[in-house]
């Protein structure tokens, strides 16, 4: 177990010297957020344009993958909002209730993670889990909290608007641009591809530390939350850790019989934490972030263990132990 936790333990230990950072105040209140618009508008977004900009369309599509990331991830969503909704929440919360359930920290955690246990071999369908996150999941949302705050306007105009603050979103801009770009065919200038390399090396290390400051403060705001908020946040743990990669494990593994290594990544990638873009979507339309960021706070600590154990029980050794 200590062999297989060992593969963790540089991810985490990133995320440990940001919110060590914090905690110390060697870096101040608004660093999280700084770093956070360094790694979304900078970092991240030259990583995701560099690796569509070297595959092709064909590279991309994998059907069973994406069907089962897909119905793992909108499965918990809708799960979520129906379940708010019964006790009462308006839509607007129930909608992001159900982001914060089922939003794998792809960008922040997934990149790193995987291409330590897989190599650039993950880099394709972590790129595929993200854009399921960050499109599909993202619009659904906007579309349903739009609905709800906005019901004199028409539909087909509030899916628009929806639509258009997802292609704003740079994760979301970035691999379609590289994704064009591979279409022409042609090569990148070395200048160009250096700018990216480096660029693009500094996302995982920065995003990780981000998320460690942004933890330190979440873990201050927790503690004067109220007990029925952290129930919910840890009923939305327990579906996030569990339930997600379970269901996942069952299309990829029972219905589809995907290939091994595809299909553990596809269950480690729906294992994820929640990642905090749902925290800026509470903060975004002004409604109380403290279960959103319980939720991820529960969920970075304790995937250390859950990734653990999917880790032991797929048999996977560090490189060098096997």
């Amino acid at each position: 177990m200590l062999q297989t936790l060992s593969i963790l333990l540089p991810v985490f230990a990133l995320i440990a010297a940001g919110f060590a950072s914090r905690k110390l105040n060697l870096l101040g209140p608004n660093s999280a957020s700084e770093l956070s618009r360094f790694v979304i508008w900078l970092a991240l977004p030259a990583l995701l344009f560099d690796i569509m900009a070297h595959t092709s369309w064909q590279t991309l599509w994998h059907v069973e993958f994406i069907v089962a990331y897909l119905v793992g991830t909108l499965g918990v969503f809708f799960v979520v909002i129906l379940w708010r909704r019964w006790q009462g929440a308006p839509l607007t919360c129930a909608s992001i209730d159900g982001v914060a359930g089922a939003y794998s920290n792809t960008g922040y955690v997934g990149f790193p993670l995987l291409f330590l246990i897989f190599g650039a071999s993950s880099q394709v369908p972590t790129i595929i889990a993200t854009i399921i996150v960050v499109c599909i999941l993202f619009a659904l949302a906007l579309v349903l909290i739009e609905s709800d705050l906005k019901a004199d306007t028409i539909l087909p105009v509030r899916i628009v608007h929806a639509l258009i603050a997802v292609l704003k979103n740079p994760l979301v801009f970035a691999p379609i641009m590289g994704f064009l770009f591979s279409l022409t065919g042609w090569r990148l200038p070395q200048g160009a591809e250096t700018f990216l390399d480096l660029l693009g090396a500094a996302a995982s290390p920065a995003a990780l530390i981000s998320l460690g400051l942004f933890l330190a403060d979440a873990m201050q705001r927790s503690t004067h939350s109220s007990q029925m908020m952290r129930r919910i946040a840890l009923q939305l743990t327990f579906l996030k850790l569990i339930v997600q990669p379970l269901i996942v494990a069952w299309l990829v593994l029972g219905v589809f019989k995907m290939d091994t290594e595809w299909a553990y990544m596809a269950i480690l990638l729906a294992a994820l934490p929640t990642g905090t873009g749902p925290y800026m979507l509470a903060e975004f339309y002004k409604r109380d972030a403290l279960i959103t960021a319980q939720t991820i706070l529960f969920t970075t600590v304790l995937s250390l263990f859950s990734l653990t154990l999917i880790l032991l029980l797929m048999g996977y050794q560090p490189p060098g132990l096997a």
